[in-house]
């Protein structure tokens, strides 16, 4: 995940790939993955991981249900916009060399996330990941699946979204074979499909003839 790349893209306004009003696959299947979670005993309320958030307005729609949210983002300059973009002023504290900004049950801790730890935000029983692992090279989906695996309890469950391509490079990078290169912590089940390719010019003109979006429940292994 190269750091200075995001921070740049930050820096000039080029967040296209963020979703002012959220992600709609979030919103039409979370309530499916919560009634799973609800009949294995697990409750539905439970703590949410969310890597490389950004300034998600998902973020809200997850406390806006009743989560405790928790974002890891390592720009600082998105955290603060998230919160600055609903006019409300977190507390700001530190924590095992990582700033957090924290209100109303939503938290942005500014850190790599290779690097969190249990130590400083918890475990968790749900993580929601709809544009970190595109945003890692192939070369370090290992170590990301690792800190997953970290930082959630068995039996947690993963709602993911991916995608795949043939641009040939990424962000985003393209997730071929997603099932079996997670499968050492996640069994994935795919729940939802489809070619956005018509709505996402900007991956035609990069040389992408299709565009897959993929949404999937995951459980964690014990």
């Amino acid at each position: 995940m190269e750091q200075s790349f995001w921070r740049e893209r930050w820096d000039d306004g080029r967040i296209g790939f963020h979703e002012a009003l959220g992600n709609t696959l979030l919103q039409e299947h979370w309530p499916v993955l919560l009634a799973r979670q609800a009949e294995r005993g697990v409750d539905v309320r439970s703590r949410v991981l969310v890597p490389l958030c950004g300034k998600t307005h998902d973020l809200t729609w997850l406390r806006q249900r009743g989560h405790e949210v928790v974002g890891v983002e390592f720009v600082e300059t998105a955290a603060v916009a998230y919160f600055a973009e609903r006019g409300v002023t977190p507390r700001r504290f530190e924590r095992g060399g990582a700033v957090c900004y924290e209100h109303d049950g939503v938290s942005i801790w500014v850190a790599d996330f290779f690097e969190v730890t249990s130590e400083q935000v918890g475990t968790f029983d749900l993580i929601y990941d709809r544009a970190a692992l595109v945003a890692i090279a192939p070369e370090q989906r290992q170590r990301y699946i690792d800190r997953l695996l970290s930082l959630s309890n068995p039996g947690a469950a993963l709602f993911l979204i991916s995608f795949e391509h043939d641009i040939g490079s990424g962000p985003p990078f393209s997730a071929d074979g997603v099932e079996d290169w997670m499968a050492r912590g996640f069994v994935l089940e795919r729940r939802f499909s489809h070619d956005v390719l018509e709505s996402e010019p900007r991956f035609r003109e990069r040389g992408a003839s299709y565009m897959i979006e993929i949404a999937w429940f995951g459980t964690r292994r014990p």
